[in-house]
């Protein structure tokens, strides 16, 4: 029998002749890749799992966020803009992070933000606390702006309390789905005699 040869590592030597049946050069660059190494097992992206690195990129993110305070950007802009960066600091982090029990190899599915359901519950209350403590923010200096006729905190307040309670949502409806997952699965195995 001929085929093709083992190289030292023990791979295939060529790739998979039905690798080249794509059209751009980087796609076929990429099926010579997963058929000389096993490129199938890599994260598709940077992964978070040490609790000191994600504790890191945290402090970072506050900083960064504070940090905007010194951009000249009108009375609420920097209040506006504050809140965006979080938010978009908060989503990728949903992204990077793993938990323990996670494989890092595949994305997460585009509904999940957290490893588990009492993390989810935890950060979900919390955004939803700050979305109600800014929302009575917004409420009471809605109030004091029709005495004085001044409202330069009233956009930032709209939106950071938007935000929190997207972010709310977010992670309450993430640990909806993985209770209603874990029940799904446990169900399985039951009709199954496991």
């Amino acid at each position: 029998m001929s085929g093709p040869k083992d190289n030292i590592c023990g791979q295939l030597a060529r790739p998979n002749p039905g690798a080249y049946i794509t059209t751009t050069p980087i796609a076929r660059l990429r099926a010579r890749l997963v058929a000389m190494t096993n490129l199938q097992d890599v994260p598709t992206g940077p992964r978070i799992r040490p609790w000191p690195i994600k504790l890191a990129y945290v402090v970072a993110g506050g900083a960064a966020v504070y940090l905007i305070a010194a951009i000249p950007v009108g009375p609420s802009g920097g209040g506006i803009l504050r809140s965006g960066l979080a938010f978009v600091l908060i989503l990728v982090g949903t992204r990077l992070f793993r938990g323990a029990g996670e494989d890092p190899v595949p994305p997460r599915p585009w509904w999940r933000m957290t490893a588990n359901v009492q993390s989810g519950v935890l950060l979900g209350s919390l955004f939803a606390l700050v979305a109600l403590i800014s929302a009575t923010g917004f409420v009471g200096l809605a109030l004091s702006t029709v005495v004085k006729q001044s409202s330069t905190n009233l956009p930032a307040l709209i939106v950071n309390t938007v935000l929190a309670g997207i972010l709310a949502f977010l992670y309450f409806r993430s640990s909806r789905r993985l209770v209603l997952g874990g029940r799904a699965g446990t169900i399985v195995l039951a009709q199954k005699g496991r």
